[in-house]
This record gives C-alpha cells, structure tokens and sequence, in this order.
C-alpha cells in the first residue's frame, strides 16, 4: 500500500471557506468538525531497486464545517460509520449494524435542527 499523503495546496473556494476558522485553527489544539471529501490528485510509484515507498496525495476537494451545535451530530455519525466498518464478522454485528443506520438515515434532520 502507498503512503497517503495530503496534498497542502487548497482551492480558492476551499481557503475562502476556512478563513471564518483561522483565529480558531491557528491556536494548537483547536479543532472544526467537518465532512471532507478527499479526491486522489497525484500517485508517485517506485522502481524495485528504491526503498522509498510509493505514494498517493490527496487533496481537499470538498468541505463543510459545522457548527457548534452540529458538531456532537456529525461526531456521532463518525461512530456509527465507524460501528459499520468494524462490526462485520463479530457476535454483535446485526444490533450494531441495525443502530449505526439508524444512526445516519437520522443525521440530515438532526444536523438541520442542529444549526446556528
């Protein structure tokens, strides 16, 4: 597998949407809960004979950023996707499925009355 990398260059429309966010990413420890969509920009591949490993770059390709109230929703989304994934093939993976679901199909009308 290559090395993921993110790509540090972001889109004027990326930017525009952080710089609300500077005062608050700019301090050490802060944090913005946010979707993010990732797009796979650039992949180095190596010969045999280099020991470097290969790499892919990814890129901020889309974003949101929710608010204060939104954020404990999409935090619970990010458990339930998360619930999903891992719960495959272990004794509880059918209530944990049924929940996570459960979980998202409720997420747009929570993180709608969640808003600022």
């Amino acid at each position: 597998m290559p090395d993921i990398k993110l790509d540090s260059k972001l889109t004027k429309a990326i930017r525009r949407l952080l710089e609300p966010y500077e005062a608050r990413l700019g301090k050490l420890g802060n944090n913005v809960v946010a979707i993010v969509e990732l797009t796979s920009v650039k992949r180095v591949d190596v010969t045999p004979d280099v020991e470097a490993a290969p790499a892919a770059y990814l890129r901020i390709t889309g974003l949101e950023i929710a608010t204060r109230d939104q954020e404990d929703h999409l935090r619970r989304a990010q458990r339930a996707m998360y619930q999903l994934r891992t719960a495959r093939g272990t004794l509880d993976e059918i209530h944990s499925a049924e929940d996570a679901k459960r979980q998202l199909n409720l997420l747009p009308q929570m993180v709608a009355e969640g808003d600022d």
